[in-house]
This record gives C-alpha cells, sequence and structure tokens, in this order.
C-alpha cells in the first residue's frame, strides 16, 4: 500500500512538474520571437532601410518604440485598402493586384477574431541582427514629444514596428511607421507592407494604405 501511495505521490509531482514546464515555455513563447518572424523582422528591416527615401537619413540615429504595434493594425490596413480599391472601381485585373488583396473576407475576420486580445510585444534589442538601433518605452517618447525636448544628440528618426502577422508559409503582413524627429507635423509615413518568401528570403511583395496621411 506504501509503495502504491508513494507511486502516485511521485507521479502527481512529476504531472505538476511538466506542467509548470509546459506554462514557462507558452511564457517564453510569448515573450520572444520565433524563428520565422526573426526572420521576416530582419529580412524586411534590411531592404527597407536601403531605399532610396532613407538615404538622406543614413548617418541619422535610430530610435524603435518598444512597444510593437498591435497586429491587428496590419490586417485593418489591408481591409481599408481593399475596401479602397473597390470602392474606386478599378477594373485592373493585372496579377500583381490579385496577388495582393489574397484574403477574402472570411480569411480576415477568422485571422482578426485570433489576434482580437493579443498582449503588446515587448522589442528586445536582440530581435535583430545587423542593424544598429536605440529602444525607447512609448510613455518616455510622448514625455518628450509634450516637452518639446530634444530627443537626439545628433539628428535621427523614430521607428514604429510590428510583429509579424503571418497569414501561411510564404506570406505575412508587416506594418511600420518612419516618423523624422525633424518633422513631426507631417513627417510621419505609415506603411503596411506584404512579405512574400522567394527563394527562402523574406521580400517586399505590394503594400497597402491605412488612410492617414501625414
Amino acid at each position: 500500500m506504501k509503495k502504491i501511495l508513494l507511486i502516485v505521490v511521485l507521479m502527481f509531482i512529476y504531472s505538476c512538474s511538466l506542467y509548470k514546464q509546459r506554462e514557462q515555455n507558452n511564457n517564453n513563447n510569448d515573450d520572444n520571437l520565433s524563428e520565422i518572424e526573426k526572420t521576416i523582422v530582419n529580412d524586411f528591416l534590411e531592404e527597407e532601410l536601403k531605399k532610396e527615401r532613407y538615404k538622406s537619413y543614413k548617418d541619422f540615429k535610430i530610435v524603435l518604440i518598444e512597444e510593437a504595434l498591435k497586429t491587428i493594425k496590419s490586417i485593418d490596413t489591408y481591409l481599408y485598402s481593399l475596401d479602397e480599391w473597390n470602392t474606386m472601381n478599378k477594373i485592373n485585373k493585372s496579377e500583381d493586384v490579385i496577388n495582393m488583396y489574397f484574403l477574402d473576407t472570411i480569411q480576415t475576420n477568422t485571422i482578426k477574431s485570433k489576434i482580437l486580445n493579443e498582449e503588446i510585444y515587448q522589442w528586445k534589442e536582440s530581435d535583430f541582427n545587423n542593424i544598429k538601433m536605440s529602444l525607447l518605452k512609448y510613455n518616455l517618447f510622448r514625455e518628450k514629444i509634450n516637452s518639446k525636448k530634444t530627443m537626439f544628440e545628433k539628428e535621427g528618426f523614430v521607428i514604429f514596428l510590428s510583429k509579424p502577422l503571418i497569414i501561411d508559409n510564404n506570406n505575412a503582413l508587416i506594418s511600420f511607421d518612419f516618423l523624422n524627429w525633424n518633422y513631426l507635423c507631417n513627417g510621419i509615413n505609415h506603411s503596411t507592407i506584404l512579405m512574400r518568401k522567394v527563394n527562402n528570403k523574406w521580400v517586399e511583395n505590394g503594400y497597402y494604405e491605412d488612410g492617414v496621411f501625414n
């Protein structure tokens, strides 16, 4: 009888240990990017910041807002852009356009229901491979704006970035806001970008506008 009781106690302890380990794994997954997410983010930034529009900022300091934009922003921007496209009655049936609007209403509603209560991801310096940037809490960013204090010793710009919203093995959406610190009133670019996997690398394959122009 004692042996049976001992076995039951040991099994109980073991099951509790497994449960705690699973909880830790779940928490770690929530607190860190997956390898795919990290690859998409780095492939995106590497190519995005090489574009002509950023060449005048090449010596600027880069600040990333630590709190990631929620991924629901990406799907909302996709839907806004799709609605605009349909409203304007454009008759462009090119393959590029068809490929850009590849999600139907049922699919977007399903995606939104899954991410509706998502928590805000906190970016870490370890998330980025070859891009040097400083992290800044959003509340400190707002304080500097409200107090009109200088954020940079020299010129710089601020980035807001979402985690990738992975649709399937070959498609993901990522939202990106770029703010030139010297032109707060009209220096913001908003984009949600379609990233596609091509030859084992994630590349930009189109972008969607959110209707905000400033």
